[in-house]
């Protein structure tokens, strides 16, 4: 009985962690548990009718959503280049490839059309703003430009010119015209709106196309600089000084022809210019996270690691098992904005093969899980309490969330069962040691239960118990969301059909002397505390119990008792909450390139039928000189 009441109150909290873990890995590994990191580009381990669909949701809100946005500027600073005056720099060859650039009417100089070559431009960052487009389906990011400078930073203009009768070479610097000699020279202003919008191509892969939703040029203005060392000026047509037809440039501002100059040369590959800004914005954001990586990630998780940073004794309880393959992709119409909010859908898998130690495996049940009604994800809350370690409760912002349907946590709390890792055979000295030396069992306490069992071995001799779960798609388990009287996110657990044998060590063997069937409803309560997933068990009920025939004792009555042990054992093994730590900061550095920390502010139930579970995080500012 002792090993039923502990085993069915070890798997519930393993589960756990690997379910927070679950669309943080979609998104990027960084958790320790990882097996390998790497996306998987072969075929993957999980079924495909075993993903189900809309299991879990990211969302970044609004005021999480302007804490990056604040950021942008000074990554399109870092990603584009600035120059001595701290302007971003547009080197369109860089941007766009090496376009033909050419300005209508020669600015009433030059014979016909003038080409321009080695164009670079500024760019002023604050009238720059980011926002989310409400509504956007799917998700728009708009990047609007408001009256923003630009300028030309180095750029020649060169055609022909009529000299002494003949054609000649000549060719200009591009200077700016506007405001020259105040500190904010430029050669228009620029309002635009630069919209990323978010999707998925048919290889699962990050597909974001870029719109441009006007761009307008006004105040413009810009001027010519003579440099005799130019190419085109260094030539003779007769004996003439070889740059006087360049004397061109000392016209200067060349206010009657610039709007119609600058609208000819810009607007053709204004575009282009700001799709190629929006291209290194991206790039710049997602670092490696994104770019060229499928969004369909399957990553296989060892447990071991998760448990062993946990309760090093707990964990050396389980049994051996295989990975659980933790399966993301994105939903259909996976990224929207609703709420001023951007909102990443995702369909999600937990699968492990069924071990050997599982009898009667059968076909998987995840289907079953499919099929269940869910409501639709709850709203995300404002703010959460952070619980310090002594229990002082203060609410934080709650600018990321992860939100997990009860359909996943029973999937994934079924694949755990099917794993081998809910197989285990537990003697007297590990429950001695995770009891922290407070409970010994021995053959002698069973004989209270099981009259005459001493007669089968000595009193001191110890005891085993083993344990073996159901994989029958019939005993699907399920799972059932709500709130503690403290006010803790609480998750019940039934478990169907569960196996227990009880065994004593005899003449140097072991023999069965009991064998249980099962079901058990385990309660565990969640809680964030520290920066860390807290895990609780409060409650093990058994609503049923079987004593099978074949046991040395088949008639054994106690059912009477089951109960009582359980809470003993609950309470003696179970007191601390288990710690497990989400590593989620790793997870954010390498998806998004901004510097930011975030942290773990709590863990809630949500949604109209109760049928969510929310893990909210803050965002804040990385200090200065901080890693």
């Amino acid at each position: 009985m002792p090993g039923q009441l502990q085993k069915t109150s070890r798997f519930p909290k393993m589960r756990r962690a690997l379910f927070w873990l679950m669309p943080l890995v979609m998104m990027a590994c960084g958790g320790k548990g990882c097996t390998s990191c790497s996306t998987q580009q072969g075929p993957k381990e999980t079924p495909p009718i075993l993903v189900l669909p809309a299991a879990a949701q990211l969302r970044v809100t609004q005021h999480g959503f302007d804490l990056i946005a604040k950021h942008i500027t000074e990554l399109m600073k870092t990603v584009l280049g600035t120059n001595a005056d701290g302007v971003a720099v547009l080197d369109v060859a860089k941007l766009i490839g090496t376009p033909t650039l050419s300005v209508g009417g020669g600015l009433g100089l030059f014979k016909g059309k003038a080409s321009v070559r080695d164009l670079v431009l500024t760019l002023d960052m604050a009238a720059l703003s980011v926002q989310l487009v409400d509504g956007s389906s799917p998700a728009r990011i708009r990047v609007a430009f408001d009256h923003a400078r630009l300028g030309v930073q180095s750029g020649v203009v060169a055609g022909e010119v009529d000299f002494a009768g003949m054609s000649s070479d000549a060719a200009c610097h591009l200077k700016n015209g506007v405001n020259v000699g105040q500190g904010d020279a430029h050669l228009a202003t620029l309002t635009a709106n630069l919209d990323l919008v978010l999707g998925v191509d048919s290889a699962g892969n990050l597909q974001v196309s870029i719109v441009i939703d006007k761009a307008v040029l006004e105040d413009i203005g810009f001027g010519l600089g003579k440099d005799c060392a130019l190419k085109e000026c260094t030539d003779q047509v007769l004996f003439e000084d070889p740059c006087l037809e360049c004397g061109i440039c000392d016209a200067g501002k060349l206010a009657s022809d610039a709007v119609a100059a600058v609208k000819s040369l810009l607007e053709p590959v204004l575009g282009d210019i700001l799709k190629g800004v929006g291209n290194a914005l991206l790039k710049g954001i997602l670092g490696q996270a994104f770019n060229g990586k499928p969004l369909d990630v399957e990553v296989p998780l060892d447990v071991a690691p998760l448990l062993g940073q946990a309760s090093p004794a707990l964990a050396a309880l389980l049994g051996p098992s295989g990975p659980l393959y933790v399966r993301g992709k994105p939903s259909a119409n996976a990224f929207a904005v609703v709420d001023m909010g951007l909102d990443m859908r995702m369909d999600g898998a937990l699968f492990a093969h069924a071990d050997g130690c599982v009898p009667e495996a059968g076909i998987d049940a995840t289907p079953v899980f499919a099929a269940l009604a869910q409501g639709p994800a709850p709203q995300i809350p404002q703010q959460m309490n952070l619980v310090a370690s002594d229990g002082t409760k203060t609410p934080q912002t709650v600018d990321i969330a992860v939100v997990l349907g009860r359909s996943v946590i029973e999937e994934a709390l079924w694949s755990i069962l099917r794993s081998g890792l809910a197989c285990a055979g537990v003697d007297s000295q590990p429950l001695y040691d995770l009891s922290a030396g407070k409970l010994r069992v021995a053959t002698g306490a069973l004989d209270m239960l099981l009259p005459g069992v001493r007669g089968l071995a000595s009193a001191e001799a110890p005891l085993r118990i083993s344990t073996q779960p159901s994989a029958r798609p019939e005993d699907a388990p399920r799972a059932t969301l709500g709130q503690d009287a403290q006010g803790r996110a609480q998750l019940t657990a039934d478990i169907r059909d569960f196996g227990i044998s009880v065994e004593v060590l005899t003449r140097g063997r072991w023999l069965t002397v009991l064998e249980l069937r099962a079901d058990l409803k385990a309660q565990l309560a969640l809680q964030v505390v520290g920066g860390k997933l807290a895990l609780q068990v409060t409650g093990v009920q058994i609503p049923k119990l079987d004593v099978m025939n074949d046991s040395l004792f088949p008639h054994a009555d106690i059912a009477a008792v089951a109960p009582a042990i359980a809470q003993v054992l609950v309470s003696l093994l179970f007191a601390k909450p288990l710690a497990i730590d989400l590593d989620v900061q790793s997870l954010l550095a390498q998806a998004l390139a901004l510097p930011l920390t975030v942290q773990v502010v709590g863990v809630e139930v949500g949604g109209a039928s109760h049928d969510w579970l929310l893990l909210g995080m803050a965002l804040a500012d990385k200090p200065a000189g901080g890693p």
